[in-house]
């Protein structure tokens, strides 16, 4: 698996214990479903890279002890 399949599938495994009924407003892409996210992310589409982007800076941030 390379680099980039690793962190797709790093970002999916986050994203699937968000709760089901929930949606996140991601700017210009409107309300998603977690399962539209993980469909996105899966896809590599212009979405899925823009969510892979926000949940790197995320993890970053907890690396770093910015979010706690």
């Amino acid at each position: 698996m390379n680099k980039n399949a690793e962190i797709r599938e790093l970002v999916i495994a986050r994203l699937s214990t968000f709760p089901s009924d929930k949606k996140i407003c991601i700017g210009k892409y409107g309300e998603l479903t977690r399962e539209d996210m993980i469909k996105h992310v899966s896809r590599e589409d212009e979405i899925g890279k823009k969510i892979i982007e926000i949940e790197l800076a995320y993890i970053r941030a907890l690396k770093k002890g910015i979010v706690a």
